[in-house]
């Protein structure tokens, strides 16, 4: 069978977003990967030519202005233009942009604060979001961030004019020059809400599956990471999968969100993902399995390093000719812990590889220094299984967010997570490695080591 090098193999260490790829297994494990999520929206007409509009949500990880700009448009198209209540459930998670790493603000409140002449004036309180690199709870973001956002009209249509112009480009037409006109807007609990017989029912459908981890996977996107964990089944069913089905102990793998960020959780300080180097291992395997059993190859779902341009493979800081489009790869950094995990395409096959750096000091001088040292060894890895390159064109996922709108009919109800992860992943998984030889991974050269132990570098090689 199979057999894992290295060391510090059975060591739980942070992992930092190379948590991501257990979230994509769960979510590659628990629905079809050309699974969609519908957003479904009630119309019903009230006096005035008005309408009651209600979005029952999907927990679409990535609902952001142009699904509301689908929804805007559809709502044009059936004649519904000025909106007397807005309501939505609290699985609508929205946020304006779901892939900004700048960020943006949202008016949130007011307070009472002094002007030049000494006047006491209300003044808008703003929260900053940046979600690509969030810290938040899983239920992130709540019904009152929602209904922040969603208040704000003129910025959710401040972008329509692209949104449009893409659309066009992609062969759809949406409606050009809609109105947004809302006089309330509140949460509404989905118990609470029923259709009447004069409503109008619209539908807009996320990014397949597949595209949503390929897209969390390339720019380690932590908010929509965290909501396709819950979407696949939460973090309970991510333990149960570990420890009940797999029987991976709290000493090798624990886990508090889907993202990999760290986040205080209880009050205790910085909380962390933590797994061993063979946890990781054999989860990236099983990662693989997985693609291929619904005719995809891992490349689907993860970056390819030097040939994604824009991922967080395909710059500089893991960019060398030695790897360059013959491993796909996730990186991982938090203030402990520099970490890249993954599989190189070897002339006998798939080779997977893990490697975990601590770090002395969160520094950027640190950070780079970790990712010098896993490059050298990645580097005469991929030389070592004699690496080839993948048969792969650039796919960016982020390129637009426009093709999935749907012009006709959606299923009524967006699929549920299964009870059981997949059989066959718990299989691979499962699968207790060879005891490890001698460690293969290179030492810290001296004066270059971080006052922690610096290396947890585990390497598999799997057969054909």
């Amino acid at each position: 069978m199979t057999k894992i090098n290295g060391t510090n193999i059975n060591i739980k260490y942070p992992i930092a977003s190379v948590s991501k790829v257990f979230t994509s297994l769960l979510a590659a494990t628990t629905f079809d990967l050309s699974t969609t999520f519908s957003t479904q929206v009630f119309a019903t007409p009230v006096e005035g030519g008005k309408h009651d509009v209600h979005i029952t949500g999907s927990n679409d990880p990535y609902f952001n202005r142009y699904k509301m700009h689908m929804i805007i448009s559809r709502l044009n198209e059936a004649g519904v233009k000025n909106i007397r209540n807005l309501t939505f459930d609290e699985n609508v998670k929205y946020l304006h942009d779901t892939d900004s790493y700048s960020g943006f603000s949202v008016v949130t409140g007011t307070r009472v604060v002094k002007n030049k002449k000494g006047q006491k004036v209300s003044a808008p309180v703003r929260t900053f979001i940046r979600p690509t690199i969030l810290k938040a709870t899983l239920n992130y973001p709540g019904v009152e961030l929602v209904e922040a956002q969603l208040k704000e009209q003129r910025v959710i249509l401040a972008n329509y004019p692209q949104s449009y112009l893409a659309a066009k480009a992609a062969g759809i037409e949406l409606f050009k020059s809609p109105r947004f006109n809302v006089e309330k807007t509140s949460h509404k609990p989905a118990a609470e809400f029923k259709a009447a017989n004069n409503t109008i029912k619209l539908y807009v459908s996320s990014q397949d599956v597949r595209t949503m981890i390929k897209a969390m996977n390339w720019n380690s996107n932590n908010h929509s990471a965290n909501r396709l964990l819950v979407a696949a089944g939460g973090l309970d069913k991510l333990n149960k999968f570990y420890y009940g089905t797999l029987k991976v102990s709290e000493s090798e793998f624990s886990f508090v969100n889907g993202s990999g960020q760290n986040h205080d959780l209880d009050g205790n300080g910085r909380l962390y993902n933590e797994a061993s180097c063979s946890v990781v291992i054999r989860t990236i395997r099983a990662l693989n399995t997985a693609a291929q059993k619904q005719n995809k190859q891992l490349t689907d779902l993860m970056a390819v390093m030097g040939v994604d341009k824009g991922s967080t493979v395909g710059g500089a800081a893991y960019t060398k000719p030695e790897t360059r489009g013959k491993a796909v790869a996730k990186t991982g950094t938090v203030g402990t812990n520099i970490t890249l995990g993954g599989m190189i395409n070897g002339t006998n096959g798939p080779h997977y590889f893990f490697y975990n750096v601590a770090i002395a000091a969160a520094s950027r001088k640190e950070e780079n220094r970790a990712r010098a040292m896993i490059n050298l060894e990645l580097a005469k890895l991929t030389k070592q299984v004699r690496g080839v390159p993948f048969t792969y064109t650039m796919d960016n996922p982020l390129k637009d967010n426009m093709d999935n709108y749907d012009e006709d009919e959606a299923p009524e109800d967006t699929p549920q997570p299964g009870v059981n992860v997949d059989e066959e992943a718990a299989q691979v998984i499962g699968q207790q490695p060879a005891p490890a030889a001698k460690p293969t991974a290179a030492p810290a050269k001296a004066g270059a080591a971080p006052a922690k132990p610096a290396t947890a570098a585990a390497k598999r090689v799997a057969s054909k």
